[in-house]
């Protein structure tokens, strides 16, 4: 496995809104709720950023539903 300090653009998944008070968990990062009540995570990421999130969507407690990859997304999200 190749180790890089390159950000990528990633979309997280999660199952349920999320409460108002545990979007600030998110700050900086785009979060929106579909129309399934599924809420989406956006945004520019190292490797270890992304363990950091992780950790944060672990510690609510909250289903991950899927981890999307963009490696070709010109990043405007702000880490």
């Amino acid at each position: 496995m190749k180790s890089t300090d390159r950000s990528t653009h990633y979309q997280i998944c999660l199952e349920g809104k999320l409460d108002e008070r545990w979007l600030r968990w998110f700050e900086g990062l785009e979060v929106k709720t579909s129309a399934n009540d599924q809420t989406i995570i956006r945004g520019e990421f190292d490797q270890s950023a992304l363990h950091g999130l992780f950790n944060r969507i672990r510690d609510l407690g909250v289903t991950l539903i899927s981890v999307q990859r963009h490696p070709d997304r010109i990043g405007s999200s702000p880490r």
